[in-house]
């Protein structure tokens, strides 16, 4: 049942019963139907009816209404006060309605342009004790009736649009433009010139100097056309309409030629080599004031181990060098056992495999040393085993090598040419990996130089440099009076000869090796290697018989290690100054020695080489 509202009096237009506040953010009021001049948009129901044209339902006791609940308590001391005013103008009706609830404060305002024909309002209200009467004025839209919307306003491409133009010439000019464009209903273009400078003036580049290198391309007979050797001369002058000759000439292509610049001077002369080898030469000073050192560790933790003294040698045909080692104590022999050590001698670095452990005693006197090895003696037995080998498929020479060494720390490097063996034709039967890489370079002719620091086995050549091709090569060391302790030599009486046969086993090439310059009618013991299957191994292993041949003159020299002078290495080709002279030898052997007195702690270090060089028939050292 629909309870109609109706007001004998009309409301003051500054007046209004109901007051509409709409905060930040965004209430809308939506209706469900239009409104009409006769109908108004709010009508209070109080019994939970519409109309929708079903019957009013029964009324339920003790139920003002389902959609609004209704209540009210009167309390003595409690003042009621309500105040409804209405107005209804030219189809306009505005009604407020203030109230106050506890620290809550609601203003809402509506307005319809409509008779007061009908409002349906649900207003549940309270009464508080010791309050005023509150008539509380709810009404809420089904979710789809409520709508709140929240419009963000996002530029995509700027409207506005500054280009900013820089032109710089040289350093007293200076040129700027900056344009402006706005877009919308105000269109503005800026432009901005600014130039900065004394003056503005026009700048030319000249170039001078020679002309830099360049293609010349030029389609003129005279500039290519080579030199003719017949001159036409003519002795009347040529009538246009009868000539007694005709001259036809090719068109002459487009041709380019790579000028190299400078005019009459060359711009591009030809530089000398800047790799050039510059040998070690320690200088030549009145006194040397040395103090040598020696220290160890253990490369596997950094223990330090102390050492009385130390002897380390090798030679071109030993692929690892050898030593010997005595502990200060019993203490750092146990530390040492078994185990790689760093060596430092004056700075340089040398590896030992310390092996072999010994102990000697004596009347109040007690040593302890061990037997040692270069840092190679890892690839060999005990720590590796003897293993047999055949090249399934052709692989190179240092293809090979590198086969030996693989899934260790090893690596493997080159300074001869490389050559190809044929499949099945290079095997070896219980040798080790170290054991191995020896016999191979030693087939060719050459040896194995390793550096023990970085793990690397270079194969080089035997003899560097040929004896007989000494006196035009550069040395590696030189060595003076001023830093030779001691000098000896002796002469090595060997048979002579200037030509030799090498040849591979199954298979291989066959050659006939010979020194430059002689008949080659002198050989020496043939030379019979499976490695020999390529015409190169065959001229490096045969080089290297012819070197060997002959008389030598074996020196040997005694020296310190400083700062310029560094430990030397077989297979070097080192220069002594003789007098007035240098002979060049290639070093065969090398040796270095440290010891420490017990008395005084005073550290000696000494290094040896033995030297082998030619001697021709008569005596004199080549």
């Amino acid at each position: 049942m629909a309870v109609t509202l109706r007001f004998s009096k009309l409301a003051k237009p500054k007046t209004s019963p109901i007051t509409l506040t709409f905060g930040d953010d965004g209430i809308a009021l939506n209706f469900d139907q239009p409104w009409l001049a006769k109908t108004s948009p709010i009508t209070l129901r109080f019994d939970g009816s519409d109309d929708t044209g079903e019957p009013d339902p029964e009324p339920v006791p003790q139920v003002l209404g389902i959609a609004v609940g209704l209540s009210w308590q009167a309390i003595a001391a409690i003042e009621q006060h309500i105040a409804l005013n209405h107005h209804a103008s030219k189809a306009e009706q505005r009604i407020v309605t203030a109230w106050q609830g506890d620290k809550v404060e609601v203003h809402n305002r509506m307005a319809w342009a409509s008779h007061p024909l009908g409002t349906r309002v649900a207003m549940p209200w309270q009464v508080r004790l010791r309050h005023t009467r509150q008539i509380s004025l709810r009404w809420s839209l089904p979710p789809i009736r409520e709508r709140r919307t929240a419009i963000a306003w996002r530029l995509g491409t700027p409207r506005q649009t500054r280009t900013k133009i820089g032109y710089h010439c040289y350093p007293a000019v200076y040129l700027r433009t900056r344009a402006n464009w706005l877009t919308g209903p105000q269109c503005q273009g800026i432009t901005h010139l600014a130039w900065q400078g004394d003056s503005v003036k026009t700048a030319t580049n000249v170039q001078w100097g020679y002309p830099r290198p360049r293609w010349v391309c030029s389609d003129r007979w005279l500039d290519f056309a080579p030199k003719g050797k017949v001159t036409l001369l003519f002795d009347r002058p040529l009538v246009p309409k009868a000539a007694p000759i005709t001259l036809q000439f090719d068109q002459v292509p487009m041709v380019c030629h790579w000028d190299n610049g400078g005019g009459p001077i060359n711009a591009n002369p030809t530089l000398p080599p800047i790799d050039f080898k510059i040998p070690i030469e320690p200088q030549i000073r009145r006194s040397y004031l040395m103090q040598p050192q020696i220290s160890c560790v253990r490369v596997s933790d950094g223990a330090v181990v102390v050492l009385k003294s130390v002897s380390i040698a090798k030679s071109r045909s030993q692929w690892a060098s050898s030593g010997t080692v005595v502990f200060s104590s019993r203490i750092d022999a146990e530390r040492a056992a078994n185990e790689l050590l760093k060596i430092s001698i004056n700075g340089y670095d040398i590896y030992l495999l310390c092996e072999s452990p010994s102990e000697s005693k004596g009347f109040g006197k007690q040593s302890f040393s061990a037997a040692c090895r270069g840092r190679l003696a890892l690839l060999a037995s005990p720590h590796k085993k003897a293993v047999n080998y055949v090249n399934m498929v052709p692989r190179s020479f240092i293809g090979l090598m590198s086969d030996i060494v693989a899934n260790t720390d090893w690596s493997i490097a080159s300074q001869i040419t490389d050559f190809t063996v044929p499949a099945n034709a290079f095997s070896y039967a219980t040798k080790t990996p170290a054991e191995a890489l020896n016999m191979m370079a030693t087939g060719i002719g050459a040896m194995l130089d390793v550096n023990d620091e970085t793990q690397t086995i270079t194969v080089i050549p035997q003899w560097p440099v040929v004896p007989w091709n000494t006196a035009s090569a550069v040395p590696d060391v030189i060595l003076h009076d001023g830093v030779i302790l001691d000098f000896s030599e002796q002469v090595d009486i060997r048979p002579d000869a200037n030509a030799v046969f090498v040849r591979g086993e199954q298979q291989g090439v066959a050659a006939k090796v010979k020194r430059f310059g002689t008949a080659g009618d002198n050989f020496c013991v043939d030379i019979v290697d499976k490695l020999i299957t390529d015409n190169q191994a065959a001229r490096m292993r045969g080089t290297t018989e012819l070197a060997n041949a002959g008389n030598k003159v074996q020196t040997s020299i005694r020296t310190k290690v400083l700062a310029d002078l560094p430990p030397m290495r077989p297979g070097m080709l080192i220069g002594v100054r003789k007098g007035a002279e240098v002979f060049k030898s290639v070093c065969e052997a090398w040796s270095i020695s440290a010891s420490v007195s017990e008395s005084t702690g005073q550290v000696t270090v000494n290094q040896t080489v033995t030297l082998l060089r030619n001697k021709d028939a008569n005596g004199v050292a080549a």
